[in-house]
């Protein structure tokens, strides 16, 4: 079947005289010969067909070598074989993915000794603790997640779209993450500690918005997820050194918060050495620094150019989600006529009007988008969805109160103060969390893309609420030497079961799912619920903590992954190995279908699988929504992506 927004059916002459008309109407010829661009262009008329390139007699064997390199299976021998300037690219995500995760852990293990330096009493299994000092303790943790929710992430898209591009914005970052942890290892009172810690809260919000982004926009589709998992993997590498580094300097707190200025050091070196993502470039009508950007991230110019004409042919049908000036007839004109090449030249009348509408579309026009635009509107309530679970989940809670947990694990139900060996063991177990926090989370490496972002999702959520059950359970033992080992042991099972699941999936799916136009607002707004419910969790768990236990916060944490499991099953679509712009497909569907749809599988898994019953299993989503709604217009897409 055809698929919505290729070049599928469009005759051979047509592309060739398109190609043409583009590659002169954005100068292109003092870039890259015509003969290659349309060559490209070909190439890309046969997306659906992996293999269709072998009958192209006017293919190089270099091109032909290259086009065949992209189909060989394995991760790691694609990602082996792709070019210099990407994995410079990759080199940087990583670093500003180890510098958030390292920001989130240098105040773990801080925080077993900074509330002593002011006299603050924050002892969770004291009677006689003050309330204010523990409200003062849970404010100072929570500080640069509630500041990344309400002013970082926000400041993603002006840096993105008035300023900087993809880099500049990490770069300002970076800078903010390098200058207050120096701060803060400096500060005289806990209010310059709580100043300092609302700062870095600026950097971390549009770190985390843009660089999964960056990475997004650069990977070629077909491991696209597992390149972005990169950011999970560095973030949990981040939180992993800083728990070194909490045990190199367990004596000093004040050099376990400065411990974080290190990643973010070379981070601003090579962000200066990457090529801006091709695009945001071509957002901004950039045609040639779009080719030039994607000829040093593919192999040959056949690709970049393949590239580049696809993506500008499938953006320019973006239009119709964000238009002022498209009529609802014209709307569903588009819709009828998005299936070839022709369609949109007849549509667009050789004008960029995707580039023309992006300059009326002012920032709040875009942030509204994300709930009036049916399309954009199922794409903010996925990505909201696996964000938010992200601490409905708890593993934050693990996170940057790990050392508290552990240490107050060794406590009896008196307010006896813990001996330093007990301190450091708590460092040593937080250690040990940190490690395996990062080791597990290579798992997805090989499932991200295989498997897809909601199998792994939907096994990830149920293990986890189990563990944390039998981890809650674990505190009424009395002995202490088995009770640490048992908490220790669940934990880990825990930081497995959520390590290659819900960990890596939620910005991958957060940084995919929106159109180009609202991808910056789109993905700030997803971070906004990720950090609004971090600092939540870090102002309010001392206190529900103290109210309610260890055992019942944890017994807490467990209902909530079972409403993140029934939220993210019927709510969060299968976006693997689907290119960024085809995935406006994805999110034509209904919300209703998509919950109907999802309710009619779990029902025939129950009868196939428990009940052992020889019956049919449903359609492919895209013919079943057609089978439920004939009048609809129906998806044109032949992968089971769309049904995971």
């Amino acid at each position: 079947m055809e698929e919505p927004g290729s070049m599928v059916g469009t005759a051979q002459y047509q592309v060739q005289e398109d190609a043409q008309t583009f590659h002169a109407q954005h100068n292109l010829d003092e870039v890259v010969d015509v003969d290659v661009f349309v060559r490209g262009a070909l190439i890309a008329r046969e997306q659906d067909d992996p293999d269709a390139y072998r009958n192209f007699e006017e293919l190089t064997k270099i091109e032909k070598r290259a086009l065949e390199n992209e189909q060989k299976p394995g991760v790691w021998q694609q990602i082996k074989q792709l070019p210099k300037e990407f994995r410079i690219i990759l080199a940087t995500c990583c670093l500003a993915a180890c510098t958030q995760g390292w920001d989130q852990q240098s105040i773990n293990g801080a925080n077993l000794s900074w509330p002593g330096q002011w006299h603050l009493e924050v002892n969770l299994n004291s009677k006689n603790h003050h309330t204010t000092d523990v409200w003062i303790f849970g404010a100072v943790n929570a500080a640069p997640y509630l500041s990344g929710a309400f002013v970082g992430c926000w400041l993603s898209d002006p840096l993105n779209e008035y300023f900087y591009g993809r880099r500049g914005a990490i770069f300002v970052a970076s800078i903010f993450s390098f200058a207050t942890v120096i701060g803060a290892a400096c500060a005289s009172s806990w209010q310059t500690l709580l100043i300092c810690r609302v700062l870095l809260g600026f950097g971390m919000g549009a770190k985390a918005s843009v660089v999964p982004i960056f990475i997004s926009e650069t990977a070629p589709t077909y491991i696209r997820g597992t390149l972005v998992i990169c950011w999970q993997i560095f973030v949990t590498f981040g939180i992993f050194l800083g728990s070194v580094a909490c045990l190199v300097v367990s004596d000093n707190w004040r050099y376990q918060i400065a411990s974080a200025f290190i990643p973010p050091l070379p981070l601003l070196i090579l962000v200066l050495l990457c090529v801006e993502s091709p695009r945001w470039l071509l957002k901004k009508g950039r045609y040639g620094d779009a080719y030039r950007s994607y000829l040093k991230l593919r192999d040959t110019p056949l690709q970049a150019c393949r590239d580049l004409y696809y993506i500008h042919c499938q953006i320019q049908s973006e239009t119709q989600y964000f238009s002022k000036k498209v009529r609802k007839e014209d709307d569903m004109e588009l819709r009828d006529r998005q299936g070839s090449l022709e369609s949109h030249s007849a549509f667009f009348d050789g004008q960029d009007k995707f580039q023309a509408e992006v300059r009326l579309t002012g920032y709040w026009q875009r942030f509204l988008q994300l709930f009036v635009v049916p399309r954009i509107r199922r794409a903010t309530v996925a990505a909201v969805v696996v964000m938010i679970s992200q601490q409905l989940c708890g593993i934050n809670i693990l996170s940057f109160l790990s050392s508290t947990i552990f240490n107050d694990a060794f406590k009896s139900e008196s307010s006896a103060p813990t001996k330093d060996t007990d301190k450091k063991t708590a460092l040593w177990i937080s250690f040990g969390f940190g490690l395996t926090n990062h080791l597990f989370t290579w798992l997805a490496v090989n499932n991200i893309d295989e498997l897809g972002r909601r199998w792994l999702l939907n096994r990830s959520f149920p293990l986890m609420a189990i563990t944390l059950l039998a981890t809650g359970f674990c505190f009424y033992i009395h002995h202490t030497a088995v009770r640490v080992g048992l908490v220790a042991t669940f934990f880990i099972l825990f930081t497995l079961a959520y390590s290659p699941g819900e960990g890596p999936v939620a910005f991958t799916v957060s940084a995919e799912v929106f159109p180009l136009v609202n991808r910056e607002v789109g993905m700030s707004f997803a971070v906004f619920w990720n950090l609004l419910g971090a600092g939540i969790l870090a102002l309010v768990v001392p206190q529900l903590t103290y109210a309610i236990g260890h055992p019942g916060l944890l017994f807490v944490f467990a209902g909530l992954n079972i409403v993140a499991f029934t939220l993210a099953y019927l709510l969060v679509p299968e976006t693997a190995r689907i290119g960024l712009e085809e995935l406006n497909d994805i999110f034509e569907v209904p919300t209703t279908e998509h919950i109907a749809y999802q309710i009619a599988m779990a029902r025939w898994t129950f009868d196939h699988y428990i009940r052992r019953l020889d019956i049919e299993k449903p359609a492919p989503l895209y013919v079943w929504a057609k089978e439920q709604q004939p009048r609809r217009p129906p998806l044109q897409r032949t992968s089971d992506s769309y049904t995971r």
